[in-house]
């Protein structure tokens, strides 16, 4: 066997981070908690709190990421999109998720303004 294709989880724990961090953003720009995407998906809140940070203990199915994908959906090529993790430094990325969330949220409660101010005019 190849031993570059032989490798454990520790080998992949960027790539398991970005889809984790994928999966959390995705879900919080759905207002969902953990519990309600857990729920969705058929599996414990504890063990979807761990594979949004990359630290579950056990591989996560295709299956699953197909479900959890449907539940917010989103297709699942985003989800698994790794071109972030292997083109800038894991940090840059998380930071970039955080100010791209942040700049939604601002934008959804301009909008919901928007709206309140349409129904208060019909």
């Amino acid at each position: 066997m190849d031993e570059n294709l032989s490798f454990g989880r520790e080998d992949c724990r960027a790539e398991l981070q970005c889809i984790g961090l994928r999966i959390a953003y995705f879900r919080r720009l759905k207002n969902m908690t953990q519990m309600d995407l857990a729920e969705r998906v058929h599996i414990n809140k504890n063990y979807l709190s761990h594979i949004e940070s990359g630290s579950a203990n056990k591989a996560v199915s295709l299956p699953l990421l197909i479900k959890i994908s449907r539940a917010l959906d989103v297709e699942l090529a985003i989800l698994l999109d790794l071109n972030d993790v292997h083109h800038k430094n894991f940090g840059e990325f998380v930071r970039d998720m955080r100010n791209t969330f942040e700049e939604l949220k601002q934008l959804n409660s301009e909008l919901d303004k928007m709206k309140e101010q349409l129904d208060t005019e019909d």
